[in-house]
């Protein structure tokens, strides 16, 4: 028979144990994305027209008219997304149905991947900086799990040990 987990009384004194297969807030924000991702602000043409000289595309993002703002929107909308399904797999490893969360992540992340790309109007923002924000959070959390282990491993000078410190932090 299965042992239950019991999380702590206080988050302070063990932070993973208090949260782990309790990834709540995490689905709170990437669902919050999700949906901002695929209904952007100001929501979608309805109908093909012209506006102040530019042609709008039924389905697509009006606040894609302006590229700098949308590209903004995405970036941030794609980070918040990305961040929160990390946390998500951080929080249930070792959860019994571990694989099927992580494939329906993974299915998520494509279906938003191809939401964005459906709604975001012609040239409206390079792909990379969206493959930026989607791939920086987990380029944060290996750079920062390296540099814990580099702090084990090495013998630093006292101003070594600031320098990693701010690292890792």
């Amino acid at each position: 028979m299965a042992t239950q987990l019991n999380p702590p009384e206080d988050a302070s004194h063990d932070f993973y144990a208090y949260y782990r297969f309790n990834p709540i807030v995490g689905a709170l924000i990437a669902a919050a994305t999700f949906q901002a991702g695929i209904n952007p602000p100001g929501g979608v043409w309805q109908d093909k027209t012209t506006v102040d000289g530019v042609t709008t595309h039924p389905g697509k993002a009006i606040l894609g008219s302006e590229k700098a703002a949308f590209t903004v929107f995405l970036f941030f909308n794609t980070l918040a997304f990305s961040s929160s399904l990390q946390m998500i797999t951080y929080l249930i490893i070792g959860c019994p149905f571990y694989f099927e969360v992580l494939t329906a992540i993974y299915s998520m992340s494509f279906t938003y991947g191809f939401s964005i790309a459906a709604v975001e109007p012609p040239g409206a923002v390079k792909s990379g900086y969206i493959a930026i924000a989607f791939i920086l959070p987990y380029a944060v959390r290996l750079s920062h799990q390296i540099c814990k282990k580099y702090k084990r491993e090495v013998n630093c000078s006292s101003s070594e040990k600031v320098f990693v410190y701010l690292l890792v932090s």
